[in-house]
């Protein structure tokens, strides 16, 4: 269960400030968890749903499965990985969050949707949570247009740059063995 909540917090990070703490115990669910003494993890499995209510903040995250090395401090998250809050829809098919560098990698059909202004389809992204800003690379969609970067502040709502041709950094995420 501890392992569960370590996700919830590490991945509404990347969406919230820091420092807040949780009003109300989420509520989490996955078809199995247990712990990898070979990995170090907590693994969970199978429809990972967390719904979270922090002083009227509602979030819920889902994924298919995902590894959590609580003394490595890293988040591994895998297939249909989708983050709701309010008019902001984040998904992927692959995270990996750490936590001391502040920065959540993504890959593979990264979609990011705010109902009310901003829609950004990506191959891949970081996120720097410290500074709310995300950056979007490979082939990249903003109002109907292509670009191989976007720059987008989460906080302000606000598109920093466009760029029609940029040398992307490769993203990858390691393996968590």
């Amino acid at each position: 269960m501890k392992a569960l909540k370590i996700f919830v917090m590490a991945l509404l990070m990347i969406f919230i400030a820091q420092g807040k703490t949780f009003a109300e115990m989420p509520e989490i669910s996955a078809g199995e968890t247990y712990f990898d003494i070979f990995r170090g993890a907590y693994v969970l499995k199978g429809d990972v749903h967390v719904a979270v209510n922090n002083h009227g903040f509602q979030a819920t995250v889902t994924a298919d499965e995902a590894i959590v090395n609580v003394s490595k401090q890293k988040c591994w998250a895998d297939g249909n990985v989708n983050f709701t809050h309010g008019d902001i829809n984040f998904s992927c098919q692959h995270a990996y969050l750490e936590w001391q560098p502040r920065t959540a990698k993504v890959i593979g059909d990264v979609k990011f949707k705010n109902k009310n202004s901003v829609a950004i389809d990506s191959d891949t992204a970081i996120f720097n949570w410290q500074d709310k800003i995300v950056d979007f690379y490979g082939k990249v969609t903003l109002d109907g247009k292509e670009y191989q970067h976007v720059r987008y502040n989460v906080v302000k709502d606000k598109i920093l740059a466009r760029d029609k041709t940029f040398k992307a950094p490769k993203v990858t995420i390691p393996s968590a063995d």
